[in-house]
């Protein structure tokens, strides 16, 4: 006669020391940020996970306070966009406190290339270059000029998709 499988109670793997983030990790890119993965039917986190407050030179910028926030939540959607439309990554649109939406995927690159149009009619050439270098590409401002360049671009993409604070 075989045995039952026991069938045992789903429980989250104990928080180890080493599973955290050091304190070394925590003073490089600003910081971390605690995110929560997954919860219980009780609204009880079983899941966290550490990631770093910077990760493109946008957030850099606004960590410097050299962007005000709509000048961020501009080029925020404009690399979004371009990580859509253009480099075919897959990316949450977070930047306006949105969240998730099966049929808002489907329309989510259409509605990149319609904003990159959007921008690119908007933009002079120089402005264009350069805010897909730093926000689509992620490639570093440079010297002043090329950074006022890029101020000017933003202030256009912010009275473009009226982004405020």
């Amino acid at each position: 006669m075989a045995k039952a499988k026991r069938h045992y109670k789903k429980k989250a793997l104990p928080a180890r020391s080493w599973d955290r983030a050091t304190e070394e990790r925590r003073r490089q890119l600003g910081g971390l940020i605690t995110e929560v993965v997954d919860r219980d039917l009780r609204g009880n986190p079983i899941q966290k996970r550490h990631r770093a407050k910077i990760e493109c030179h946008l957030d850099i910028y606004l960590y410097r306070e050299q962007l005000s926030v709509p000048e961020y939540d501009a080029g925020m959607i404009f690399r979004k966009a371009y990580l859509r439309y253009v480099l075919g990554i897959k990316v949450d649109d977070d930047v306006q406190g949105g969240r998730a939406d099966a049929e808002m995927a489907m329309l989510s690159i259409p509605y990149s290339k319609k904003l990159l149009d959007q921008a690119r009619a908007a933009l002079s050439l120089p402005q264009w270059v350069v805010i897909e270098a730093i926000c689509g590409l992620d490639d570093t401002a440079g010297g002043s000029s090329r950074f006022a360049t890029f101020r000017r671009g933003l202030e256009v993409l912010v009275d473009l998709w009226k982004t405020s604070a």
